[in-house]
């Protein structure tokens, strides 16, 4: 009955134009990359375009990314960062505008046509590779790899309105170069789904933790034991970051005494978080936590950690942080993950050519 989805009918329509060349798209001389997917909603995204960011710098190319800026409050074609210095805070353009300008240290811009970012990077950086995040159903800009990510629930998801996938699995064979499978760390079906469309595949692999503060200290995951924790985050996929929380909380014996989940991109103004807890959180909503904190308290009730002994941690015992001390009440969790080697092969690849 899909054929009877109008959402679904447009998007065909869509697309069809472009292929056909009806619609035009614009070409770049750099190299570009998208990392995209089918359904609404965290699949891992962000991880895979940082991972990736961070793969293509350390083999000494320059990468910029290039995104739509989610949420953000200021509209229009924005540098976000030139790689040295950021020019926005987290909701002027995005947390995850924010977020790969603060850990990557490259350029990043935002763009509602996705055409007159990569323009802004290319003319003013000339980078090597363009990585346009969330990019597979934006058709504007031709690119010389799609990378879908695909999780379990795509293959019996329906499409919009009537399910979360903004197309149908169907679509990879027309479209798309490398199936990279999240969400799980085997199943079959995605593999003989792609294997039958002669798509190469592989999985997002989750390593390890890391602990960090706003400042981007590391805090050893051992210091959390015996501690008082709160959870808060506001993802696509708020559930699996709490179960790998209380997960880290049976081997670093911390105690989870609060959860907060939001949806996906939330401002968090007006929310307090208790201070007399350590608040765990992802790095995407680290700093726009830090900074609706420092508002919502006037004085930072974040303190060193761990804690000086004649520390009050109510917020009448306010103090100011002494320069270069670690921050204690609000640290971001860190995910690691791994990049299949053969989709690091492919990228080479296609960089080579």
């Amino acid at each position: 009955m899909e054929f009877l989805n109008p959402y679904l009918c447009a998007v065909r329509l869509r697309e069809l134009l472009y292929l056909k060349g009806i619609k035009k798209r614009c070409k770049f001389p750099a190299k570009v990359i998208s990392i995209g997917n089918l359904s609404v909603g965290g699949t891992g995204k962000t991880p895979t375009t940082l991972e990736l960011a961070k793969f293509l710098t350390s083999r000494g190319y320059r990468v910029s990314v290039v995104l739509r800026g989610y949420k953000r409050e200021k509209k229009g074609t924005l540098l976000v960062s030139d790689g040295k210095e950021i020019f926005f805070s987290p909701s002027e353009v995005g947390d995850e505008a924010y977020l790969y300008a603060r850990l990557l240290n490259i350029p990043v811009a935002v763009a509602e046509r996705r055409c007159e970012g990569v323009s802004l990077v290319v003319e003013r950086f000339r980078p090597d590779v363009v990585l346009l995040d969330d990019a597979f159903q934006h058709l504007a800009v031709e690119r010389d790899l799609d990378i879908v990510l695909l999780t379990p629930k795509d293959l019996k998801d329906r499409v919009l309105p009537f399910g979360r996938l903004r197309e149908p699995p169907a679509v990879l064979k027309r479209r798309g170069d490398f199936c990279l499978f999240t969400k799980t760390e085997s199943y079959q079906p995605l593999e003989e789904f792609c294997k039958a469309l002669g798509k190469p595949y592989g999985y997002l692999t989750l390593k390890g933790f890391k602990l960090f503060t706003p400042s981007l200290e590391e805090v050893p995951l051992s210091t959390l034991e015996g501690k008082e924790v709160g959870i808060v985050s506001a993802l696509g996929d708020n559930e699996t970051f709490q179960k790998q929380v209380f997960n880290l909380a049976k081997i670093y014996r911390f105690e989870v005494k609060k959860v907060l989940a939001f949806r996906d991109h939330y401002h968090y103004r007006g929310v307090k978080l208790d201070p007399n807890l350590l608040w765990l959180t992802t790095f995407k909503d680290l700093f726009k936590l830090e900074g609706v904190q420092r508002h919502s308290y006037g004085e930072s009730v974040f303190y060193p950690f761990p804690p000086p002994r004649s520390a009050s941690l109510s917020p009448l015992g306010r103090k100011r942080r002494r320069s270069g001390e670690v921050k204690g009440q609000l640290l971001a969790v860190e995910r690691i993950f791994s990049l299949p080697e053969g989709l690091k092969e492919m990228v080479l690849e296609v960089l080579e050519r």
